[in-house]
């Protein structure tokens, strides 16, 4: 027993001693490999910043340039360096000589490296490849990036998604989307930030892809559209706002309101009356993007509303009305002494972002300084309550 208990201690001794060897060979490992990539950012660095600041201002680069960064990707710490100062210019720099700097990016066989990374590597490698394509924005990726649009891994599709909308080739997104359904684990607000950063005719895909069959996905493509905010969108959108589907009129409605066309108010303010409460929750919040005073008696109404959200979003949205008949809506709304309607304004106040409730108490406004007292009447009485 004695000799097995000395054996455990020596045999675990090694186990550590070799562990702190292997520790300490890492860390000068990488100490050796922070200053060599120091070394050659020093060497690389200025010559791309030089030459694809000449691409910029629309001049060419020589063939032995090119042949000569082509050399240095040979080594994969400077490859490493050039794609990062190529994807730095590609992300923050916008105009036609993009197109130059990604021909770039193909000729020196960057993007063929990350295509060939994106064939055989695993699920983790396919996604950083896939996301690294799409910022080159080389459509040379398209074909490779749709034979693996339909794959289970979530990571993977959800840039292989944000690659091709960075691509921005309308036929071959569209595609891509087609395969998109209610089975796959991507969340319809992380749907909707790929399509937002659509680098093609965004009218074109939201023109075909507004009107799809496939629920979910005509749903992203409305609220991407009302994020878009072009009115010529709104035509196509309105069809939805009496859909069948709840879904869809609850997209329907908060693109109409992003958007702010007047010419659909009068249908939007219909589904005040919806007989859904979530459609009419959404609708109360959307008119906030409405000047037009026709908004405010249908939201008084809605004041009433037997929804807690519905009534809340009423309130928010004729407390934001900026002219002052917004405050005629409220003396209106408190002399009908309803006390879910009075409570439901005063918890707007006190939640809105430019709350200057202190400020009613001296105004001359008649109506400011009534809600100024019942507030503090509430308050006074939670006190008393939670007091006793």
């Amino acid at each position: 027993m004695e000799q097995y208990v000395y054996f455990s201690i020596v045999f675990f001794s090694l186990i550590i001693f070799f562990l702190y060897i292997y520790i300490i060979y890492e860390k000068i490992a990488e100490v050796h490999k922070n200053k060599k990539i120091e070394k050659y950012k020093r060497e690389v660095t200025p010559y791309v910043n030089f030459n694809i600041n000449k691409v910029i201002n629309g001049q060419d680069i020589t063939s032995d340039i090119l042949k000569n960064i082509k050399r240095y990707c040979k080594n994969k710490y400077k490859r490493e360096i050039i794609r990062k100062r190529l994807v730095y210019y590609l992300e923050n720099f916008k105009g036609d000589f993009s197109q130059n700097i990604t021909k770039v990016c193909e000729y020196i066989g960057i993007v063929q490296y990350e295509i060939n990374n994106f064939q055989h590597g695993d699920n983790f490698k396919k996604a950083l490849s896939a996301k690294r394509l799409g910022q080159f924005r080389s459509k040379n990726a398209i074909e490779p990036l749709l034979e693996e649009s339909d794959i289970s891994d979530n990571d993977v599709k959800y840039n292989i998604l944000l690659a091709l909308a960075k691509i921005g080739e309308e036929e071959t997104f569209i595609r891509a989307f087609e395969n998109v359904d209610s089975s796959v684990g991507l969340s319809e607000r992380g749907l909707i930030e790929i399509v937002d950063s659509f680098e093609g005719d965004k009218n074109k895909i939201y023109k075909k892809m507004i009107h799809s069959d496939n629920s979910l996905v005509a749903r992203v493509f409305i609220k991407s559209a009302g994020n878009y905010k072009h009115a010529s969108l709104s035509r196509d959108i309105s069809k939805y706002l009496f859909s069948e589907d709840k879904e869809r009129r609850i997209a329907a409605v908060k693109a109409i309101g992003s958007i702010g066309d007047a010419r659909y108010l009068d249908d939007v303010i219909k589904l005040l009356k919806d007989s859904e409460w979530e459609v009419r929750a959404v609708t109360a919040k959307a008119l906030n993007n409405f000047t037009n005073s026709k908004i405010l008696i249908p939201l008084a109404r809605s004041l009433s509303d037997n929804k807690w959200y519905v009534r809340y979003n009423a309130a928010m949205s004729i407390l934001n009305y900026e002219k002052e008949i917004g405050m005629s809506i409220i003396s209106y709304a408190f002399q009908r002494k309803d006390k879910f309607v009075r409570n439901i304004i005063i918890s707007a106040i006190e939640n809105s972002s430019n709350n200057k409730l202190y400020l009613y108490e001296t105004s001359k406004d008649n109506t400011k300084r009534a809600v100024e007292c019942i507030t503090m009447e509430k308050k006074d009485e939670e006190y008393e309550y939670n007091v006793n």
